[in-house]
């Protein structure tokens, strides 16, 4: 029995496969569906562009025996900017693995929200942020969503908001002050109050507010490896992405 449905997706995975086939993965409010796209290497083909990668649009879908094959569809973004900026393609192929990977059972609806601020903070040009932000941001967002957001609300010793001298630790998932720290660890990070604070954001903003703040010189710094860190050790596996990513930017000039 075959059934028809309409959603609002973002294309974060294409695959040719046949002549003229595509297969692609949807990130939907609902979760990842992989679509099946027939002919649509064809030349002239109504629909090619709307299911290229990192295309946001709406898609009508029929479901046949378990499996998603694409009717329709008309592009809402195509956030055309990634295509000629390689080092922001490389981050949103970093948070496309990262959300396959991570993937649950369950509709996680917030994660196509965060995908979509990610793409349109590193292509709008008057809402760009720098990549490191919108990369930490979405590591620690993403990680939180997930449930395994860290305790930074205040020092876990004396409980000061916003102390002086701030230490992320990354394998007790909270915060300490440095007056507090009997003894620092290899997984605990100095921080400037800016990058403490930044952390706090994007674990506990509303996504209105997600990013709506600016940091930068040593406080990006700390906040973005700090993100980094965190998600790496709770994801607990290698990202190929990650680290072609960060291969690229050793080789691309400073921007």
């Amino acid at each position: 029995m075959q059934t028809h449905l309409t959603v609002k997706g973002l294309v974060i995975r294409e695959t040719a496969y046949g002549e003229t086939g595509v297969i692609f993965d949807l990130l939907t409010d609902s979760g990842i569906r992989t679509v099946s796209a027939q002919g649509i290497r064809k030349a002239g083909s109504k629909y090619a562009a709307v299911v290229q990668i990192f295309t946001y649009g709406e898609f009508c879908l029929r479901q046949s025996s378990g499996r998603y094959y694409l009717d329709s569809a008309a592009a809402i973004n195509q956030f055309y900017a990634l295509r000629t900026e390689l080092e922001s393609l490389a981050l949103a192929s970093y948070f496309s693995e990262l959300i396959r990977l991570t993937e649950t059972d369950q509709p996680q609806p917030e994660l196509l929200r965060l995908f979509l601020l990610s793409l349109f903070h590193l292509t709008d040009e008057k809402q760009r942020r720098p990549r490191a932000q919108v990369k930490a941001v979405f590591e620690l967002r993403l990680i939180t969503e997930l449930g395994y957001a860290p305790n930074l609300l205040c020092c876990m010793s004396c409980l000061t908001y916003l102390p002086e001298e701030p230490v992320l630790r990354i394998a007790e998932s909270d915060m300490i002050c440095m007056n507090c720290a009997e003894e620092l660890s290899e997984t605990d990070i100095p921080v400037t109050k800016a990058a403490l604070l930044a952390a706090r954001n994007a674990v506990y903003a509303d996504y209105e507010k997600l990013f709506a703040f600016r940091v930068s010189g040593e406080s990006l710094h700390q906040f973005a490896d700090y993100a980094e860190r965190y998600l790496t050790r709770r994801i607990g596996y290698p990202l190929p992405t990650l680290k072609y990513y960060h291969a690229l930017v050793d080789m691309l000039p400073a921007t």
